[in-house]
């Protein structure tokens, strides 16, 4: 009997030193490459961001301006079918207090937008007849299938085994109904984001496809002079130093099939200079998945003249954005 214990004990030995040469960082990646497989299924996502402002200098005005930024919150689910060219978008941003939802809806070649304010919906294509915008621009990817998946491997090449730690099991409740996962936690140093931060810089000044896009759609100036391109990725660069990030945390819960169900990204920005105007940021971002590959249904609602604006009155239609906040006021 004392000889099997002996045995029993040795080999529970082996079996916990095997878990803990468990190749973690290998299971994630396996699970980011089954994810990457998904064609279909819903998802809901909410954000928070909180800002942190220094008002030091700064008139009444400026002041409330920067409050609407204070306190972001949003929420967004997702119902879509990639390969039947159908989805279903449904947004929701709260700033400072205001809130307001938008919709987008995906039918084929067709695309309309419910716009927030005014409640009515507006065809996308038509915007395209009506402001003469060319197929081509029409058409055209803000940044190329490329870039992001370099960036994506950045981040996984970033990570060294010890950076990722599997967990517990959990089980998730969607609207779907319990699933069962098992949690990876990947906890990056502010120099790992840095570089991260760096590299997609570099990655993104070779993209034509997003140089294209911000020439021709982007305008950011600086004391009455715009900036281009490459001094704007140049800025992002150097703005770097200015800030550490704190407590960086992602945490990814994988299912028995080994898709990566729910996400959440925990974050803390902190200036490193007292004279910058946003002192800090806190991000929280969280991510659901299911009805993974499912069949899925649409509900698209029915245009009608009453719930619909007509393309030819764009011009006449007032900046939503804008007006939203002159009225809050």
């Amino acid at each position: 009997m004392k000889k099997l214990s002996v045995i029993l004990l040795a080999a529970m030995l082996v079996l916990s030193l095997a878990a803990c040469n468990t190749d973690n960082l290998a299971e994630y990646k396996k699970a980011i490459e089954k994810t990457e497989q998904i064609t279909k299924g819903q998802s809901s996502a909410e954000l928070s961001m909180i800002m942190d402002y220094n008002i030091d200098g700064l008139t009444s005005e400026e002041i409330k301006d920067l409050n609407y930024f204070k306190d972001m919150k949003g929420t967004f689910n997702a119902v879509y079918d990639n390969e039947a060219e159908k989805a279903i978008l449904r947004n929701y941003m709260n700033f400072g207090g205001l809130g307001f939802d938008f919709d987008m809806y995906v039918n084929g070649e067709e695309m309309f937008m419910k716009l927030p304010v005014v409640g009515k919906f507006i065809k996308m294509n038509e915007i395209q007849n009506t402001v003469n915008i060319d197929e081509e621009s029409y058409n055209q990817s803000i940044i190329s299938d490329e870039t992001i998946k370099t960036i994506a491997d950045k981040w996984v090449g970033l990570m060294k085994n010890d950076d990722v730690f599997k967990g517990k099991d959990i089980i998730l409740t969607t609207p779907d109904g319990e699933v069962k996962t098992t949690e990876y936690t990947i906890t990056l140093s502010d120099e790992q984001i840095r570089t991260l931060v760096g590299e997609s810089a570099e990655i993104a000044a070779k993209d034509e496809t997003l140089k294209q896009f911000y020439d021709k759609y982007i305008k950011i100036k600086f004391n009455e002079e715009e900036i281009t391109f490459e001094e704007m990725l140049q800025a992002l660069k150097d703005n770097i130093e200015n800030y550490k990030v704190e407590n960086f945390k992602y945490t990814a819960l994988v299912d028995i099939d080994g898709y990566i169900v729910n996400e959440n990204i925990v974050y803390r920005i902190k200036s490193t200079k007292a004279d910058l105007i946003l002192r800090g940021m806190d991000y929280n971002l969280d991510i659901k998945t299911w009805d993974i590959n499912k069949d899925q249904s649409f509900d698209f609602p029915e245009l009608t003249g009453e719930n619909t604006i007509d393309a030819d009155n764009m011009e006449e239609m007032p900046d939503l954005m804008k007006d939203m906040f002159e009225n809050r006021k």
